[in-house]
């Protein structure tokens, strides 16, 4: 029994060793979300969804904003489904941020879309799609490995991670939660993707409606976060065409943000009526060019306004 039981050990360590050891290699490059559940707890913190996430650098920002606040900035942003305002994310943020935070500074993006719900019972947190995704159900997110994702929620095979230490990478989850990605844009062109994601949103149009239950949520996080520093709303600049959509789904929006704006002494940049020419990959997400020249122009706008 006891042989049995040692040949047992030897057979199953080795595997295990060696699964432990490719988890251990991945760097960002097989899943647009992990890191962000193994890096430590954060001072400051960009809020939203897949915008935010590919479009707003940290490292543009902590170039001019670190001095300021004395803090580097985490890209904690997701996606549409993912992360719009409510009890989940609002949870998952304070475990995220470093409960000594006090003079730290947070970037809240919003669009109609993160504080938006099922259009058949918008203000019923219990049926908020979130609830159902990694987010509600990681507990930790700042541990070293994070088990529970790469065993429940990584969707591709574990060879995955090793082969992308092997090929060219299109995509990349840099270390300050950064979405580095061109890989949407193999294969078709700009007006091609511009038209499905059009026809993308336009289907969620009928899926979608404002949400009053969001809307409080995201006070309620913008009301945490000023007990831990300063907090800046943005709506991050479209392309016209989807703006459009935005604007169908919520023609109240931008009226809401600035009732926001004046509740909690706010700044909020809207950045669609900007004269600056910002060029996307899809009518959604900024080029890597424009990424970079739009966080750089929104370091700016944030020290103006505190002037």
């Amino acid at each position: 029994m006891n042989r049995f039981l040692v040949k047992l050990f030897i057979f199953s360590f080795f595997p295990l060793a060696t699964l432990y050891g490719v988890f251990l290699l991945e760097n960002g490059t097989a899943d647009p979300f992990y890191q962000r559940f193994t890096t430590p707890k954060q001072e400051a913190l960009i809020l939203g969804n897949s915008k935010a996430a590919q479009g707003i650098i940290p490292a543009v920002l902590d170039q001019k904003l670190f001095q300021e606040f004395g803090a580097k900035i985490y890209n904690y942003s997701f996606t549409v489904y993912n992360s719009p305002y409510g009890p989940v994310y609002l949870e998952s943020l304070t475990k995220k941020l470093d409960e000594n935070s006090k003079s730290g500074y947070f970037v809240i993006t919003v669009d109609p879309w993160s504080i938006a719900s099922d259009i058949n019972d918008p203000d019923n947190p219990d049926k908020f799609e979130e609830n159902g995704r990694f987010l509600a159900k990681i507990d930790k997110v700042n541990s070293g490995q994070n088990f529970t994702y790469l065993f429940d929620w990584f969707s591709k095979s574990y060879y995955e991670i090793l082969l992308m230490k092997l090929k060219p990478n299109f995509s990349k989850l840099h270390s300050d939660g950064w979405f580095e990605t061109t890989a949407d844009m193999i294969g078709t062109s700009e007006p091609e993707r511009r038209k499905q994601m059009v026809d993308f949103y336009n289907d969620y149009l009928t899926k979608y409606r404002y949400s009053e239950k969001r809307f409080k949520y995201l006070q309620k996080t913008i009301e945490f976060l000023q007990t831990k520093g300063s907090v800046f709303l943005v709506r991050l600049p479209l392309h016209q065409d989807i703006l459009e959509i935005e604007n169908e789904l919520d023609p109240d929006f931008d009226s809401r943000m600035n009732f926001i704006s004046q509740q909690y002494e706010i700044p909020y940049f809207e950045f669609n009526d900007s004269k600056i020419k910002w060029q996307f990959k899809d009518g959604l997400h900024m080029t890597l060019e424009s990424a970079r020249d739009f966080s750089d122009h929104l370091s700016k706008e944030i020290l103006l306004s505190r002037k």
